[in-house]
């Protein structure tokens, strides 16, 4: 589903104009990143949108087949709650 399908769809639920949804989604989404940004976590209905810290490791090159040292790194996560895995699975 793209965004604009998603928009749509959302806007009939909420009785919204799509104008109106997408600017919610909007904040939406730079809400979670300036929160997320801070450091601290989003709990949701549906899940946990957190940061997740990978520690250094060593890798390897496929091409030379040299093992190069990958730097540790903070990514975005989401973990998503017992009752969202299981109503999709349905």
């Amino acid at each position: 589903m793209t965004r604009n399908e998603f928009v749509n769809k959302l806007a009939k639920q909420l009785k919204r104009t799509q104008k109106e949804t997408s600017s919610i989604l909007n904040e939406f989404s730079s809400l979670l990143t300036q929160t997320l940004r801070r450091g601290d976590q989003v709990g949701l209905p549906i899940g946990k949108f957190q940061l997740k810290h990978r520690p250094a490791r060593t890798g390897i090159n496929p091409s030379t087949r040299a093992r190069i040292q990958v730097a540790p790194k903070v990514i975005p996560a989401f973990k998503p709650s017992k009752k969202f895995k299981q109503a999709v699975l349905e």
